[in-house]
């Protein structure tokens, strides 16, 4: 019989020792770094998964969330206030040696590198991810979202060819999802649109669309294809659009799609129709 040289957790023997250094070995395989996508579960974007507050007078406030840093967890309960300078990192940081996980502002600090004194410390005795970055005194969003389960997602096609007039809109809701709990998704979509005349200008305003005409309705931002005149009379341009947002949705039933909506000029078509929707974390505890 061959022995490993480690194993744990057991109640009886050499596998019943349990230490910091243990849980973080075997905890590291758990989960990636990172903010806990959707936590608290059903709050808004703005007082969740740690957001930061514009800075004024040198302060930013991080809103409730949680963290998973090199296998520990760590949440915050009541908003934090940090004083930032003009250019550097909040990080939430793992103390080894105090054990102690805390938000730190890290002064001049911007990025991952082999030197702690100027980098993302991460070695055997700190570890640290960036959660917002503070650049001529203005946040960035650098947090990296996790999913403590697998996730959820619905997709959908609409692949007829559909014709648009000038000045016309088409609402093409043609994906349903059964949304279990609260929480952010991720919108992807993909379409063909087809400018049916080159030799007159012409534009399409692209959005995806989440419940639309609905009291929770949702949008992504829009893209605006466009051509000049120029061309050949009765020429066709077939061009792929592709879009992502990302919304908040609530439990139930939902739909999803594209909507599209023609400029002055000939009509024009969209087809072979696309869209994805995606949630990450996992529903609160009851």
């Amino acid at each position: 019989m061959g022995n490993f040289d480690e194993y744990f957790p057991f109640d009886p023997g050499y596998g019943a020792a349990a230490n910091a250094a243990r849980w973080r070995k075997m905890a590291n395989l758990w989960q990636s770094d990172g903010v806990v996508a959707n936590y608290p579960y059903g709050a808004a974007a703005n007082v969740s998964q740690l957001f930061a507050t514009p800075i004024s007078g040198g302060q930013t406030q991080i809103q409730q969330g949680a963290v998973f840093v090199h296998g520990y967890y760590a949440e915050i309960q009541t908003p934090q206030t940090i004083s930032v300078g003009t250019n550097g990192s909040i990080v939430a940081q793992v103390n080894f040696n105090t054990e102690v996980v805390a938000l730190v502002y890290r002064d001049g600090v911007l990025d991952y590198g082999s030197n702690p004194a100027n980098n993302y410390e991460q070695d055997a005795n700190i570890w640290e991810i960036p959660v917002w970055l503070v650049s001529s005194g203005a946040l960035v969003d650098i947090r990296t979202l996790i999913n403590p389960a697998q996730g959820l997602r619905w997709w959908a096609q609409s692949a007829g060819v559909q014709p648009i007039a000038a000045n016309g809109t088409l609402q093409n809701s043609f994906g349903t999802a059964r949304i279990p709990y609260v929480a952010q998704a991720f919108l992807h979509g993909v379409l063909l649109l087809t400018f049916t005349d080159l030799s007159q200008a012409q534009t399409a305003t692209c959005t995806l669309t989440y419940q639309y005409g609905a009291g929770d309705q949702q949008v992504s931002p829009s893209i605006v294809p466009a051509i000049t005149a120029g061309g050949a009379a009765g020429q066709q341009l077939s061009l792929p659009v592709s879009l992502t947002g990302l919304v908040p949705v609530t439990q139930g039933r939902k739909t999803f799609g594209w909507r599209v909506v023609a400029g002055p000029g000939p009509g024009i078509q969209v087809s072979t129709m696309s869209m994805s929707i995606s949630t990450g974390g996992t529903p609160g505890a009851a």
